[in-house]
C-alpha cells in the first residue's frame, strides 16, 4: 500500500482507469458468450446480482452509513430508481447488440456516450454548450452514422442498440451530478445497483423465463460479468476523483483498441472496413470535448 501511495495521483488515476476499461471490455466478452446460451434479460439480472458486491464492500469498509441515510429522501430515492431504469435499458440494449454484431463495432458505437452527455447537460444541468462542443457532438454523430451505414446493404438494425445504450449510460452519468456532493459515489452506486437488480429481475420474469444454470463454468462466467461490471464502474469513479477529468478521459478511448484485440482473440473478428473512418471521428469528437472542458477550467 505504501508503494501505491508514492505513485503520483495522476499516474494512479491512469492505471486505475485502464484497469476499469479492460474490466468493461472483458465483461462484454463474457456477456456475448453467455448471450448464446441464456436470455439477455437473465444475463442482465445476474450481472446486477454480482455487481452489488464491489460497491457494498466499499460501503462496509468505510464503516459509515451516513451517505446511505442522506439518500433516504423521496427525491434521491426516486433519482436512484430512475438511474436504475436507465442502466437496465442500457444493459439490455448493449448486451443484445453484443450477441448480434461484431464485438469491436458494438463497443465503438457505445463510445458515443460523451456526445450524449454533452447534449443532455443543457436541459438537465442548465450548462451552456458553445461552438466547439456542439461541433464535437455533430462530428461524433457523423462518426456513428458512418459506422452504422444506414441505407447500405450491410446496414444492421442491431447497430442502433449500442447507440441507445450510450444514451442510457449518458443519462445515468449526467444525473449523478444531481446528488449532493457530500454523498459518496459508492453509496450512490450501491443504491442505484439495488434498483437495477430489482428492475432486471422484474424484466426477466415479465418478458422471459430464466434458464437453469447447471455448470460451474457458467456460474463462473456470470460472476466474472458481475464483478467486472461493478469493478469497472468503481475504477472510473475513483480515477475521476484522483485527477482532473480532462487528464483522464482521453485514456477511456483505449477501450476501442482493447475491444479490437479481445474481439479478434475470442471471436476471430476484425471489422476494420466497417469501423474506419467512423471510429476516428468518434475519438476526435470525444477528445475535442475533453480539450474544451480543460480550456474552460483554465479561463
Amino acid at each position: 500500500m505504501g508503494f501505491i501511495r508514492r505513485i503520483p495521483p495522476l499516474y494512479r488515476a491512469i492505471i486505475i482507469i485502464l484497469f476499469g476499461i479492460f474490466a468493461f471490455d472483458l465483461m462484454g466478452v463474457f456477456v456475448r458468450i453467455l448471450g448464446k446460451e441464456f436470455p439477455i434479460f437473465q444475463v442482465s439480472a445476474m450481472r446486477n446480482i454480482f455487481g452489488v458486491i464491489p460497491p457494498l464492500m466499499l460501503v462496509l469498509a468505510a464503516r459509515s452509513m451516513t451517505g446511505l441515510r442522506k439518500i433516504c429522501t423521496p427525491y434521491l430515492i426516486g433519482l436512484c430508481a430512475f438511474r436504475g431504469i436507465t442502466v437496465i435499458f442500457a444493459q439490455i440494449s448493449y448486451y443484445t447488440a453484443l450477441s448480434h454484431i461484431a464485438f469491436a463495432t458494438a463497443t465503438t458505437l457505445a463510445f458515443a456516450g460523451p456526445m450524449f452527455i454533452t447534449a443532455l447537460s443543457v436541459p438537465v444541468l442548465g450548462h451552456r454548450v458553445g461552438f466547439w462542443r456542439w461541433s464535437a457532438v455533430i462530428l461524433g454523430f457523423v462518426g456513428v452514422i458512418v459506422i452504422m451505414r444506414p441505407g447500405a446493404d450491410v446496414f444492421d438494425m442491431y447497430a442502433i442498440l449500442p447507440v441507445l445504450a450510450a444514451i442510457g449510460y449518458a443519462i445515468s452519468s449526467i444525473t449523478i451530478r444531481l446528488f449532493p456532493k457530500d454523498i459518496g459515489s459508492s453509496e450512490i452506486q450501491l443504491m442505484t445497483q439495488f434498483f437495477s437488480l430489482g428492475f432486471s429481475v422484474i424484466v426477466l420474469f415479465a418478458f422471459s423465463s430464466p434458464v437453469p444454470i447447471t455448470t460451474v463454468d457458467d456460474w463462473l462466467k456470470f460472476i466474472i460479468v458481475g464483478l467486472c461490471g461493478g469493478i469497472g464502474v468503481l475504477c472510473l469513479v475513483t480515477s475521476y476523483r484522483l485527477a482532473e477529468p480532462g487528464q483522464v478521459a482521453p485514456f477511456e478511448y483505449l477501450g476501442i483498441p482493447i475491444s479490437f484485440i479481445l474481439g479478434y482473440v475470442f471471436f476471430t473478428e476484425a471489422p476494420f472496413n466497417q469501423l474506419i473512418p467512423g471510429v476516428f471521428l468518434i475519438i476526435a469528437a470525444g477528445l475535442i470535448i475533453v480539450w474544451r472542458e480543460r480550456r474552460l477550467k483554465l479561463v
